[in-house]
């Protein structure tokens, strides 16, 4: 594991890059917002089950919050298998994409976004 691992500076970033306040990041795992700020100055370490708490509200994985994994992921808890598999369709989409630089969608593209529309006005 990395020497410079710090999970109270991961947690902090995260915290702020989500625009929230100590209490309010308390308030999603119902505990003071002190115990927040211990856990960011590393002076208590949270149990198994506020690690992934965190994880799902801040949509990483429990390996970017211990250091272990350097690039974020997409949570997909709490949705339906259709919402996920639209998830991976989609990041599959971009990456082809960027792969490809064209400047139109491709019909599959369309499909997708249709999808993505659809589902979000229901």
């Amino acid at each position: 594991m990395d020497d410079a691992y710090d999970f109270g500076m991961i947690l902090q970033t995260l915290r702020k890059e989500h625009g929230m306040t100590q209490e309010q990041l308390a308030n999603k795992i119902h505990k003071e917002s002190s115990i927040i700020s211990r856990y960011e100055k590393n002076l208590q370490s949270p149990t198994f089950e506020t690690v992934r708490a965190f994880a799902a509200i801040f949509n990483v994985s429990m390996d970017y919050l211990s250091g272990m994994e350097k690039k974020t992921s997409i949570a997909t808890y709490g949705l339906t298998s259709e919402q996920t598999q639209m998830i991976y369709d989609l990041s599959e989409t971009f990456r082809l994409h960027n792969n490809t630089y064209k400047k139109r969608l491709t019909d599959e593209q369309f499909i997708l976004i249709g999808k993505i529309v659809a589902e979000l006005s229901t």
